[in-house]
């Protein structure tokens, strides 16, 4: 998808402007439409940097982007620099997503301001967190240059937005929950693992994603070939689209879409992690 001319507005009304918080990540086309978008109304990109911590390529980076660096007299790991073609076309070959801005790997938190320095596009990498400012009309305009990207945007105040928030809460403290229950598995795996298995297989059959999610890493982490089948099954269901979606994914196309997908990855990674039986 080319992104199609953003025009730059003026004598904008700040007071206008409301704030859409990212849904979903941009990545790949949606990135890319992002990042020109922000050509007509940014003239600023703002970086973190942490020198001590960071790999070779983030150091990289930080040296390419260093002949566009603002001197603003400021001091610190904030690194301020001019958005133009040139700096907008080392985002892309850096970074195929939005959220892919986080240390050590990069610099940190991908942040774009608009000549009067308010923000434009702000990002919190780690926490997968992105919103962005606009008035109604350059709302209108983001849709019509990048549609996939005006899709996930929804107002700060509405339940979507809130519900993406809610969301990325849960999955963060599923991952240690997930983390928690492997560990525990791990210690009656050699003595217990038939009571294991039926274990796990019961919370895979609950229906109740958080479970569900946990069970499938479980039967990947460990191993438990015994379940394959049931794996399978399901993946099954996912890719023939008639799997069973949580019902508060229903009145959202982007987040029951996201949640699908999440659930296909999960399903293939784990089935690639077992291998099938001879039966």
């Amino acid at each position: 998808m080319s992104p199609r001319p953003f025009l730059r507005t003026a004598r904008v009304d700040i007071s206008a402007r409301k704030t859409y918080d990212l849904i979903d990540e941009p990545t790949g086309p949606e990135y890319d439409a992002l990042l020109e978008s922000a050509l007509t109304q940014c003239s600023t990109m703002v970086l973190t940097v942490h020198p001590n911590g960071e790999e070779p390529r983030a150091r990289a980076v930080v040296d390419e982007l260093g002949p566009h660096r603002l001197q603003d007299g400021a001091g610190g790991p904030v690194l301020r620099y001019r958005l133009s073609r040139d700096t907008v076309a080392i985002l892309k070959r850096s970074a195929r997503g939005l959220y892919a801005w986080h240390a050590p790997g990069l610099p940190e938190n991908l942040c774009l301001l608009r000549a009067d320095g308010t923000p434009w596009l702000v990002s919190i990498a780690r926490e997968q967190l992105g919103y962005l400012e606009l008035t109604p009309f350059e709302k209108l305009l983001l849709g019509r240059a990048a549609p996939g990207l005006a899709a996930v945007l929804a107002h700060q105040a509405a339940r979507d937005a809130i519900l993406a928030y809610l969301e990325r809460r849960y999955e963060t403290h599923l991952d240690g929950l997930t983390n928690e229950v492997e560990r525990f598995a791990r210690t009656v795996i050699d003595e217990g693992r038939e009571g294991l298995v039926e274990a796990v297989a019961d919370w895979l059959e609950s229906d109740e994603p958080a479970r569900v999610s946990a069970a499938i890493d479980i039967i990947g982490a460990l191993g438990l070939t015994e379940l394959r089948g049931e794996v399978s099954a399901l993946n099954r269901a996912v890719q023939a689209d008639t799997a069973a979606v949580p019902h508060v994914y229903r009145s959202n196309l982007v987040l029951r879409e996201r949640w699908k997908a999440r659930r296909r990855q999960r399903l293939e990674r784990v089935l690639e992690q077992l291998p099938a039986t001879s039966s």
